[in-house]
């Protein structure tokens, strides 16, 4: 007689595999969201530094070839932010400051460069904003690249004061708050 499993048993080691998936499965999804949240703690920092290096080089911000219609807006993968390349001929120039632009965040939106009071030549501020849009090459917009607020209490934490609402909250698009940003140099210009 041909021995088999009755219905009994498979149920039982159906339950058992389910409950193992459903203890591992949330830790995996941790596991991606702290990846990203690394992953872009790292971009902050090496932006951060490769602008520092390139004023301490040059005497220029990276922001400084902004053209309208952004005004003091750059995209990072914009072809004038002399990070790798010395597009705008400055002199000192020691880069390239980055090994590959990464124009987008870990949750898919997209990095800016932006800085106030630029065109007037006032103290100003430049900061990586972390945009919640996604922009395909069409020009149609969209909204579903937002980061997670617990990533960016984390982000916040390790790279400022751990407060996000004191001011690295950008007013998204259609008026939603959901664009974040982090200053990378106070008091530029």
């Amino acid at each position: 007689m041909k021995k088999s499993f009755t219905l009994i048993e498979l149920i039982v080691v159906i339950a058992i595999i389910a409950i193992l998936a459903a203890i591992i499965a949330p830790n995996a999804f941790k596991a991606v969201e702290k990846a990203k949240i690394s992953e872009a703690i790292a971009d902050v920092k090496t932006y951060k530094t490769a602008i520092g290096t390139l004023y301490a080089d040059t005497g220029h911000w990276v922001v400084e070839g902004a053209v309208p219609p952004l005004g003091d807006i750059i995209y990072p993968d914009s072809a004038n932010n002399d990070l790798i390349t010395n597009l705008n001929g400055y002199f000192g120039w020691d880069g390239p400051y980055v090994q590959k632009i990464k124009a987008k965040n870990p949750w898919k939106g997209w990095y800016v460069f932006q800085s106030n009071d630029v065109a007037r030549g006032l103290q100003s501020e430049i900061w990586l904003d972390f945009e919640d849009a996604c922009y395909p090459l069409e020009g149609s917009v969209s909204l579903d690249c937002p980061i997670p607020d617990k990533a960016k209490n984390k982000i916040d934490a390790t790279i400022d004061d751990g407060d996000p609402s004191d001011g690295n909250v950008q007013e998204g698009l259609g008026g939603s708050a959901g664009d974040f940003s982090w200053f990378l140099v106070w008091d530029a210009y």
